[in-house]
């Protein structure tokens, strides 16, 4: 089961859209379980989360002028995440949800879990790609390990407290009551004319 299926599931289901930042935060805010809608949120929190912490880390680094220098780093970290993430991560924290999270867990104890699945799964990936990006290859280690525990706590801090919220605010009070009834039509379509290829 895919990550995004597993929160949904364990995530109360609420039939509106305008939910609050408090509502988000806490896990009442269900996550989207289609094909489109977890595709887009992936994305979402993908960009939210590489836009702080590239920042971060970038002007933890080199000062402020990171920031007017450095925007070279945000596409290409952003590109090398979701190829991480899609090639195994997030197989590999389905896995551990399926084995280490009570079924039982829901609303914020729950993202919380999976956040810190997912933080200790992607903070050391990414903290090596960072550090070589703003570093090198000379002394490595040393930054990589002078930068790594900050970098993570923040990281974690960031994702629940920030970005998810954020990001559902937008899918739900943005983009779905907008967009919700078309999209929902064209998955429809896309599913059922690839299941009559499949089938026939």
């Amino acid at each position: 089961m895919h990550l995004i299926d597993q929160i949904a599931k364990h995530t109360p289901h609420m039939p509106r859209h305008d939910y609050t930042f408090q509502e988000c935060l806490t896990g009442t805010a269900p996550v989207p379980h289609d094909p489109f809608g977890k595709s887009l949120f992936q994305l979402m929190m993908a960009i939210g989360m590489t836009t702080i912490m590239v920042s971060f880390n970038g002007v933890l680094r080199d000062g402020p002028e990171f920031l007017l220098a450095s925007h070279w780093m945000y596409p290409v970290v952003l590109c090398i995440s979701l190829g991480v993430r899609l090639l195994f991560v997030n197989q590999l924290v389905d896995n551990l949800i399926e084995k280490l999270i009570p079924s039982h867990l829901t609303g914020f104890a729950y993202t919380a879990a999976i956040a810190v699945f997912n933080i200790a799964i992607m903070a050391p990936i990414m903290g090596c790609v960072v550090t070589m990006l703003l570093s090198g290859p000379a002394d490595f280690l040393e930054h990589l390990a002078a930068t790594m525990p900050l970098s993570a706590a923040v990281s974690l801090l960031v994702n629940l407290g920030i970005v998810a919220p954020c990001v559902k605010m937008i899918y739900h009070n943005i983009i779905m009551p907008s967009t919700g009834t078309r999209l929902f039509q064209i998955t429809q379509r896309y599913v059922t004319n690839w299941a009559g290829v499949l089938t026939s």
